[in-house]
């Protein structure tokens, strides 16, 4: 659980995480959830005080805690994120506590996050989506062919590791 503040943006709030016009920041528990519409906009973004990043998502199939996320479908498709499941997957985020499948929530998508993994690995690895679904892999030389992204690995410790996200 971590306290999040919401980032405010358009032509209104030209940057930062005031509230805006005066008024008090947004600020909410990045474990909340909703069955329903949520109070703010898909891709809403929101930071943390440790300097981590969040994202509002809908989950287009259930997602545990600790999964590393992916959109499915759409470019952009934060009506969608759920579990990676193969290879050559695109991470935008760790869910940091269990969504629901159609309900929504926040994903972190930069900073230090506890992400599933499929064994132990050495500090500073680095991790790419595979064959397990729902967990990162340690990469090898033909992970970087493509345009795979990878996350490196922060601990090196059992499944449940600690990554740093973008």
């Amino acid at each position: 659980m971590a306290a999040i503040v919401l980032e405010p943006t358009g032509t209104n709030f030209p940057g930062g995480i005031a509230g805006g016009f005066g008024g008090p920041a947004t600020s909410l528990d990045s474990t909340t959830r909703w069955t329903t519409a949520p109070p703010f906009a898909l891709g809403t973004r929101a930071k943390d005080f440790t300097g981590g990043k969040w994202v509002l998502v809908r989950a287009g199939a259930a997602v545990a805690a600790n999964d590393p996320c992916v959109f499915f479908g759409s470019a952009l498709g934060f009506d969608d994120v759920r579990p990676a499941s193969a290879a050559q997957q695109f991470v935008v985020g760790v869910a940091t506590a269990a969504i629901a499948s159609a309900s929504y929530g926040f994903i972190q998508t930069q900073g230090v996050v506890t992400c599933k993994v499929v064994a132990a690995t050495a500090a500073l690895s680095l991790l790419v989506t595979g064959a397990v679904a729902a967990q990162l892999e340690l990469a090898d030389a033909t992970d970087f062919a493509g345009a795979r992204p990878a996350v490196a690995l922060v601990t090196g410790v059992a499944a449940g590791s600690a990554i740093c996200l973008g």
